[in-house]
């Protein structure tokens, strides 16, 4: 009885063992794969508050 415990362990941590690695895997892929749009959004919020300072400094050049 009590190989058939260590059988059913054995096969119960290959298991798991295999679920990490696939939901291991599938994170690294969805992250390798939103690294570009990370990127470019990054960008762009760096251009918009580029632009809206510099515009907002030539603004109050204006009004004074």
């Amino acid at each position: 009885m009590e190989e058939f415990f260590l059988h059913l362990w054995d096969e119960l941590d290959d298991v798991a063992g295999a679920c990490r690695h696939v939901a291991t895997s599938a994170a690294c892929e969805m992250l390798a794969a939103a690294a570009p749009l990370i990127a470019a959004a990054s960008g762009a919020l760096l251009a918009g508050t580029a632009t809206l300072l510099l515009s907002h400094r030539e603004l109050l050049r204006v009004l004074t």
